[in-house]
């Protein structure tokens, strides 16, 4: 199986189908992509992928790639035999940079011959994320838990969508709901099927647990109109054509070896 054109990070960009949320980023917001591969293993091959993975980033190390890159299992899923790896945050201009590194260091050769006889076939996308209405503590103490709510959109999620999303995030942040135990994180899909995601961090099950007080609950009390609240979920899920939940576990020893190490 030939990986390396999938793997090379300046590979063509796949067409995308953006939603409008990107018409409204501030130009001085920090960069906003990430770089996401999902890898399912051969038939019974899942422990002769983990190895070769592991000694590939070994190698890689040893290369200096610049990039780190983030390892995640599923834990809940309708599929528990994919390997997603993640790596930002970046813009579109540093991909250039990262595929001229990739080329003269010979990561998608090498990824071939030491990973791609394990590897059944690949999903390659670029995410979107969108700051402004997320809620995310870069310094607080996450996962090793992610749960991760997929929306696919047909074309698009539509303008009463989008703004009902906004209102949420919005009223969210200004009501109080946002705290180290509610956080989460807006993204888009760049490639493959227009989708909206939104990830919240966990630290074990139990945090999993729904609240007794709910959000809704907490629209309610801050709007007094529980037909309204109503309303705006109605809106926000416009044009949404499926759904899925997964919960992801960081598996840190399949991914980059850490520079600090």
């Amino acid at each position: 199986m030939r990986l390396r054109k999938l793997w090379v990070a300046s590979a063509a960009m796949l067409a995308c189908s953006l939603s409008v949320a990107d018409n409204h980023e501030s130009d001085e917001e920090a960069p906003a992509l990430a770089d996401v591969w999902i890898f399912v293993a051969k038939a019974d091959m899942n422990d002769e992928f983990e190895d070769a993975m592991k000694a590939y980033f070994e190698w890689r190390a040893e290369m200096d790639d610049s990039r780190q890159w983030e390892a995640y299992v599923p834990v809940i899923s309708h599929n528990m035999n994919r390997y997603m790896y993640r790596t930002c945050c970046f813009d579109w201009a540093d991909q250039d940079a990262y595929g001229a590194e990739a080329r003269e260091k010979g990561y998608g050769d090498k990824f071939d011959e030491m990973v791609g006889p394990y590897v059944d076939h690949v999903h390659r996308y670029l995410e979107r994320f969108d700051y402004e209405n997320s809620y995310w503590e870069e310094d607080g103490d996450q996962g090793p838990y992610y749960g991760v709510t997929t929306w696919s959109t047909a074309g698009g999620p539509s303008p009463e969508a989008y703004e009902a999303r906004i209102k949420l995030s919005q009223m969210a942040i200004e009501g109080g709901w946002a705290s180290e135990d509610n956080q989460w994180l807006w993204h888009y899909r760049i490639g493959g099927k227009p989708q909206m995601m939104i990830v919240s961090p966990y630290s074990n099950w139990a945090d999993m647990a729904p609240p007794e007080d709910t959000f809704r609950d907490m629209l309610i009390e801050e709007m007094g109109d529980e037909a309204a609240v109503d309303a705006l979920f109605a809106d926000f899920a416009k044009g949404k054509t499926e759904i899925d939940y997964t919960v992801w576990y960081h598996a840190e020893d399949l991914g980059s070896i850490s520079k600090d190490d």
